[in-house]
């Protein structure tokens, strides 16, 4: 029997019924009665609260991988790949680049990377605070 060509999904009616469906949850109204407010058909809601369930459940039933290809497929075995060890000490190594800030009173100051920014902060006070 052959089976039905489907629809490509519109993801922006699917992301639109999340949003409905999530504001009714929201609200202490019953489905019925929010459906009625919003002008929408009790059965489109319980169609597409049903539909978005099962959605999530395939994502997080099947997660991404070789081994999700489909139920009559083999799991593909790992493959190995060729790796090339480097020594370290043949790269030199480089220093980590300075940060350098000119105040308008003329200091200068030189950060390296990782530096405490609390402490930045309490010498840039005292520096900018300085009398000329």
């Amino acid at each position: 029997m052959p089976t039905k060509a489907r629809r490509p999904r519109d993801l922006a009616k699917e992301q639109f019924w999340r949003t409905i469906i999530r504001r009714q949850q929201q609200t202490d109204l019953p489905i019925s009665a929010f459906c009625q407010r919003e002008g929408l058909k009790l059965a489109n809601f319980f169609w597409w609260r049903r539909e978005l369930t099962r959605r999530d459940h395939e994502k997080t039933a099947s997660p991404p991988g070789p081994s999700a290809k489909g139920p009559n497929q083999p799991p593909v075995a790992p493959v190995f790949l060729p790796v090339r060890v480097v020594e370290t000490d043949l790269a030199p190594l480089q220093p980590a680049p300075l940060i350098e800030i000119v105040l308008h009173t003329g200091p200068v100051v030189r950060v390296p990377c990782g530096f405490d920014p609390r402490t930045l902060n309490d010498i840039l006070v005292v520096l900018e605070a300085r009398p000329c």
